[in-house]
């Protein structure tokens, strides 16, 4: 096993732009019982990295169950390999207090709510079409905004007159998120300013 382990809560995250991963990652895909089926791009995506990923389907529904897999495999992959490094892609702040319990006892876990978030370019504030999307979304009524993902990435692509790619329309949300501008709950995203 590598020494780099990303485990997907693919019930919280659908979006996984596995292009960010160095070689050294091996990836583990968490889909609840209820989810019937995953994305064609996702699965060419993840068949490139060979015997580095796996699927994890969680057998049976309940409050948190998938998330009690995700722990529970988390622990044994740090039983076995305490210097790994185990990185959880969720947005599900439920994991922070254990990430941080198992960080202060030295071992390399954190969550993060994208990929982009491992960019060594790290997300900036300062970026000019994120400053643009930040001032147009202001002067825009709160009923106004809107509030799901895709609409979203709709209205920053009209922003720029679609002469922005969906990779840097995707970074920008993912600077608002970051910067706690916004956040989702539930598939919806809710503004704070």
């Amino acid at each position: 096993m590598s020494a780099k382990l990303l485990l997907v809560d693919f019930e919280n995250v659908q979006q996984v732009d596995l292009s960010r991963l160095d070689d050294d990652f091996h990836v583990i895909v968490f889909v609840g019982a209820s989810q019937k089926s995953v994305p064609i791009e996702l699965v060419k995506i993840l068949q490139r990295l060979g015997d580095r990923v796996a699927w994890q389907k969680v057998e049976g529904n309940g409050s948190n169950a998938l998330d009690f897999f995700i722990a529970c495999h988390l622990g044994r992959m740090l039983e076995r390999t305490p210097q790994a490094q185990c990185i959880v892609l969720s947005k599900d702040k439920g994991f922070d207090p254990l990430l941080r319990h198992l960080s202060e006892n030295c071992l390399k876990c954190k969550r993060i709510g994208s990929l982009r978030e491992l960019d060594p370019k790290a997300a900036s504030t300062e970026e000019p079409c994120y400053a643009r999307v930040v001032e147009i979304l202001g002067k825009s009524g709160k009923k106004a905004r809107p509030r799901k993902r895709k609409t979203l990435s709709a209205h920053i692509a009209s922003i720029f007159q679609k002469k922005i790619d969906q990779r840097n329309i995707d970074r920008i949300i993912d600077i608002l998120l970051e910067a706690k501008m916004i956040s989702e709950s539930n598939k919806v995203i809710v503004y704070h300013f």
